[in-house]
């Protein structure tokens, strides 16, 4: 088999996958109230696909041990956990045109399976609840998965598990009689994706750079988890990783036609690490074209504390006194000493210069974080803006917003947490 399952299949918004390695790492922030902030460079495959200031990569990850060995126990399957079986269609076959995903091989061990293929830290669907039921031998752990899994339950589902973000790992610590079987998990739950990371450097031949931060409020990300761990402890875990580049539309990038473009950046905490490698597309355009005409550039983050994790602090600064970087804002939430708490008090504070910059034709902004949430908000923010001063309704500011998406000029990566 191969050293990583899921390297030889097809991967969403992907090219091929390559082995390469771990060459260093630095740690960017860490401290009380803060995440522990890694920027780590990988070896750069010798046949990659060219890439982009704004890309991203994939990196083919895997669950925490801790989870798989749960899984392995709660299955009564501890003996046979390293025991190669054969993955075939059952007979007779319920479904039209059934086929193994590609994603399983056809011969594979029960804990690799459950350690690369298989993602069951996904909220459930209730269709999945519904079949999970009918696994559970003790009646009142059954008869909760039929409810949540029910018409009648919505609410109750919503409340339970879509507002506590209940899993699969959950669901099973909390029913101690529901056993699915491995078929089960491989027909209603999906495969394991890799975990995107933008590009935070270029021209930098050799290596590919990416910045990742340790989560910190209870939960815990399996592919920092992993990446950290190769970081660490490499007694203990090899420094090879699996990467791809990720083929993603609309595309988030910055290229050559864009330097003479304005361009505002907005990217709170390591949503800053794409326009790095920006800032070092600038820089190398410069060098390459001395009397080439760049667009203005205004960068927007936010951070913490401005000891502790202010990201990239000595390289802003730098761009800005080589002239690459107009204006450098950043936001501090936990000093209380800062004029600014967040992004959308320096877009508020800071409105007619950000939304003079935006309505010229010639300027696009990027936008890059946490998407659930956070980058709502900031959008928000910018199109109330820019209705206050263009004196226009907030819809119309909102559509406008929109319209920049459709043509290009506003361009919006939302990151995951992994």
């Amino acid at each position: 088999m191969p050293d990583h399952l899921q390297s030889t299949s097809k991967q969403p918004f992907g090219a091929a996958v390559h082995k390469t390695t771990i060459l260093s790492y630095k740690v960017l922030a860490e401290g009380d109230g803060v995440k522990t902030v890694y920027k780590m460079l990988i070896k750069e495959p010798p046949n990659i696909e060219e890439y982009y200031p704004g890309d991203t990569i994939g990196i083919l990850t895997q669950n925490l041990l801790s989870d798989v060995n749960f899984m392995l126990e709660r299955f009564h399957l501890v003996e046979i956990a390293d025991c190669v079986y054969e993955v075939r269609l059952a007979k007779p076959v319920k479904r039209k045109n059934p086929e193994i995903p590609s994603y399983v091989p056809k011969f594979i061990t029960p804990r690799r399976l459950l350690s690369e293929c298989l993602d069951f830290r996904i909220i459930p669907r209730k269709i999945s609840l519904q079949v999970l039921a009918n696994y559970t031998s003790d009646p009142c752990e059954k008869r909760l998965l039929e409810i949540l899994a029910s018409k009648e339950g919505a609410s109750f589902y919503s409340e339970f598990i879509l507002k506590n973000e209940m899993n699969l790992m959950h669901l099973l610590k909390i029913l101690s009689s529901c056993r699915p079987s491995l078929a089960t998990l491989i027909e209603h739950f999906p495969r394991l994706q890799a975990r995107p990371y933008s590009i935070a450097n270029f021209n930098q031949k050799g290596h590919i750079s990416i910045v990742f931060a340790m989560l910190n409020n209870g939960k815990i990300g399996i592919t920092t988890t992993m990446l950290e761990n190769k970081l660490l402890y490499a007694t203990r875990y090899d420094k090879n990783i699996y990467m791809y580049l990720r083929h993603v539309k609309p595309v988030f990038q910055y290229r050559e036609e864009d330097l003479e473009k304005n361009i505002i950046m907005i990217g709170p905490g390591t949503g800053i690490a794409p326009y790095m490698s920006f800032l070092e597309y600038r820089k190398r355009g410069k060098q390459l074209n001395k009397k080439a005409k760049l667009g203005s550039a205004i960068l927007l983050t936010s951070c913490r504390h401005r000891d502790r994790n202010y990201l990239f602090k000595d390289e802003i600064q730098q761009y800005v006194e080589l002239g690459l970087l107009d204006h450098a804002y950043v936001a501090f939430s936990r000093d209380n000493d800062s004029r600014y708490k967040f992004v959308q008090d320096i877009i508020e504070d800071k409105k007619e210069e950000i939304i003079k910059l935006l309505l010229e034709d010639n300027t696009k902004l990027y936008l890059c974080g946490e998407g659930r949430t956070m980058l709502p908000k900031i959008q928000d923010m910018i199109a109330t803006c820019l209705s206050k001063i263009k004196c226009i309704p907030k819809v119309e500011a909102d559509a406008l917003m929109a319209e920049y998406k459709k043509i290009g000029r506003y361009l919006y990566y939302s990151m995951i947490r992994y």
